[in-house]
């Protein structure tokens, strides 16, 4: 199998946030988590990115920052893929100016999310306040390395997702995504956080409707994603859009998990893993690991 070239790495599944949305299967799949990969498993992986001629690839987890060997990581991953864009998604929570300006050396672009104003603590599971996460996005600008920001849509920031678009924008985002919360995951035990698409519709209006910023946005406009082999039928036929163009998972992108297994898609599963909850401990491995 050759990897596409656009490729997603989860270098760990251990996360400091706890947000209720997370779309990370390993919250339904633990085995897709189990055991991470060390530096060097995933320094051979990135040989194999080098081989195959994967041109973008995004580390995340988890949060990738949690990790040790990190920079052991990514100074390889640009030692064999020179040309390639690399990318960090991070919650920020542990990035500062001299992380900002390592990063900015070794051309690796940053990501993070802004996931409530008023509601960000329990957005994220923490006692933490959105004025952080606004003043580092800030701080990347001014040091010429501005982050992407990414915002879910749930019930309980909905009200605020405007403010939150615009205080992105004035922090010096470099660009903004924001989609509403995608079944799967943690989320697939809080189904209530989901908005309907009337919601999201005037969600959009609302951004829409603001002042320009001059900062690119997109809207991802997914509620579940039609990868998921496993996805309940009544909420395929709630949540799945007919008139949406086939997904191009496994074609031009494609994801390893923290324990090294291929997936098609983020959302997506490999072949022999049993979904147990959000909890609990897995019935069955992916065919050809150890049980």
């Amino acid at each position: 199998m050759r990897f596409p070239r656009q490729l997603t790495l989860e270098l760990t599944a251990k996360c400091n946030f706890r947000c209720p949305y997370c779309y990370c299967v390993w919250h339904e799949y633990p085995a897709l988590a189990k055991p991470e990969l060390d530096a060097t498993a995933w320094r051979t992986i990135l040989d194999m990115c080098a081989a195959d001629g994967v041109t973008d690839l995004l580390f995340t987890g988890g949060e990738a920052l949690l990790r040790s060997d990190l920079f052991e990581i990514l100074d390889h991953a640009r030692r064999v893929l020179p040309e390639a864009r690399l990318s960090l998604f991070t919650n920020a929570s542990r990035l500062d100016e001299t992380l900002i300006k390592k990063f900015r050396r070794r051309r690796i672009h940053l990501a993070t999310s802004l996931q409530g104003l008023a509601t960000y603590g329990a957005m994220t599971g923490t006692r933490r306040s959105y004025r952080r996460i606004l003043a580092v996005i800030a701080r990347a600008a001014e040091l010429k390395w501005p982050m992407a920001v990414s915002m879910t849509i749930t019930k309980a920031n909905l009200a605020e997702a405007a403010d939150m678009f615009a205080a992105a924008a004035l922090s010096g985002a470099q660009a903004i995504q924001v989609g509403p919360v995608i079944w799967g995951g943690r989320a697939a035990a809080c189904p209530s956080l989901m908005i309907s698409r009337n919601a999201w519709e005037e969600v959009k209006r609302r951004i829409r409707a603001l002042p320009d910023a001059h900062v690119p946005y997109t809207f991802c406009d997914e509620f579940i994603c039609s990868c998921r082999a496993d996805t309940p039928r009544p909420l395929l036929e709630k949540w799945a859009d007919k008139n949406r163009a086939p997904c191009p998972a496994g074609k031009t992108f494609g994801v390893v998990g923290p324990n090294g297994l291929y997936r098609t898609c983020l959302h997506a599963m490999p072949t022999g893993i049993r979904r147990t909850g959000c909890a609990g401990t897995p019935t069955e491995t992916a065919k050809g690991e150890k049980k």
